[in-house]
């Protein structure tokens, strides 16, 4: 039940975050940099520190696949659906289509599945896991608006579709509620999956959009650096 909370409590920084488009305000481009690339180094390390080194206690060399998979998995989800889940608009902008909000969709799920399977192997990974995806979830509500705004929807359908897609997570959660009577490792296989989806965002989404705005600045790999070092000082208050 904890990890639904939290997972409800993500869908809400995704609504929060695409409330800023949607009032017409915005934290500037250079903002949205650092808090994108503190998102990066956040989900980078919390893949990196936390999920694999428990991945491979529960799963061995069964961690390999699970991390395969969820990178490529992905991979494929963003590619068919022709969107990046996490960049808001600009030069390499597709018109958002039903395919593209179910890539979206899928996305979602998947960090409520990586809090619940986490949690379940071990408290302390679930909460690490959980701010994780906090971190992440602000500025992908921008994002997610943004996308929808610049494809000619309106305010009032953008808030909907929102919303229908925040509350993914908590879905992801309950479906990662299953693994509770799962083997050792099936549960480390799922905690690689979403270990690989993670470095999939970070490396793939956040990282070139940080750039990509703000590479001017030294605060960009500043502000990356900071969040992979909290989530590695967590990983190792709560080991």
């Amino acid at each position: 039940m904890t990890a639904v909370l939290l997972a409800l409590l993500a869908a809400l920084f995704t609504i929060v975050g695409g409330s800023l488009p949607l009032a017409r305000r915005s934290m500037g481009e250079r903002g949205l940099s650092l808090l994108v690339a503190f998102s990066a180094g956040v989900m980078l390390s919390t893949g990196i520190n936390s999920m694999l080194p428990r991945s491979y206690q529960l799963a061995g060399e069964a961690t390999v696949l699970g991390v395969s998979a969820g990178f490529v998995i992905l991979y494929l989800a963003e590619r068919v659906t022709l969107v990046h889940a996490c960049r808001e608009h600009g030069r390499h902008l597709h018109t958002l289509s039903i395919f593209a909000i179910a890539g979206i969709g899928f996305h979602m799920t998947l960090d409520g599945f990586a809090i619940a399977v986490s949690g379940q192997a071990q408290a302390s990974l679930g909460a690490v896991v959980a701010l994780a995806v906090l971190a992440h979830r602000f500025p992908s509500g921008i994002s997610f608006v943004g996308l929808m705004l610049s494809s000619g929807y309106k305010r009032s359908r953008a808030w909907v579709t929102l919303i229908v897609l925040a509350l993914m997570a908590p879905v992801g959660a309950t479906i990662g509620l299953l693994f509770s009577d799962v083997s050792n490792t099936a549960l480390g296989f799922a905690i690689g999956l979403s270990a690989g989806t993670f470095l999939y965002i970070s490396t793939s989404d956040l990282l070139p959009v940080a750039h990509e705005r703000g590479w001017r600045y030294y605060d960009v790999p500043l502000s990356f650096a900071a969040g992979f070092g909290v989530m590695l000082v967590a990983a190792l208050v709560l080991e």
